[in-house]
């Protein structure tokens, strides 16, 4: 879905018109909603990218990535992990190779949308939340009488969000070791 496909099926659920002139009006308010939605699913989903980079020094800063990095998570270099450490400011990452291509796997930030043709940076089965999180924050900040109706939606938007799995996009195996 885009940003323009989220705006009107949130219009055509509030019973509003979604002609250009309505889209005008509401663009704005629900783009924000829209924003807000998809870092409220981020942190729970906690969206991952792994990308190559190429170090001159073996260091390397997370503006280099591209998209916003809360957390560095691995760094390999010829498929083995390396060891890494923040350097002197915490966007500069040290790591214990030289120079070459490196991959980086990181937490991500999702990227904003605000064209009509922007899709939400998350994956595309949860773009339906977004939808009943725009509708669920309009109603919610109408008038009094409307207010109760916004529940419903939010009640639908957190039983999507509770079945997002939070270790989505995390490593393919897990094994438990036992120490003794």
């Amino acid at each position: 879905m885009t940003l323009n496909d989220i705006i009107v099926s949130a219009l055509a659920q509030l019973d509003r018109g979604h002609d250009a002139q309505s889209l005008d009006v509401w663009r704005d308010k629900f783009t924000r909603f829209a924003n807000d939605g998809v870092t409220d699913i981020c942190a729970t989903y906690k969206p991952r990218r792994t990308e190559t980079i190429d170090t001159r020094d073996g260091t390397f800063t997370t503006a280099m990535l591209s998209r916003g990095c809360r957390k560095v998570l691995s760094v390999k270099r010829d498929g083995r992990e390396e060891d890494f450490y923040d350097g002197d400011a915490s966007e500069v990452i040290v790591t214990s190779g030289g120079p070459g291509k490196i991959e980086v796997t990181y937490r991500s930030v999702p990227r904003e949308m605000f064209a009509s043709t922007d899709e939400p940076d998350i994956p595309a089965y949860m773009h339906g939340l977004l939808v009943s999180y725009v509708v669920g924050r309009e109603r919610a900040a109408g008038d009094v009488s409307q207010q109760r109706g916004g529940n419903i939606y939010f009640q639908m938007y957190e039983a999507g969000k509770a079945a997002i799995r939070p270790h989505l996009g995390g490593g393919t195996s897990q094994r438990i070791v036992n120490r003794w």
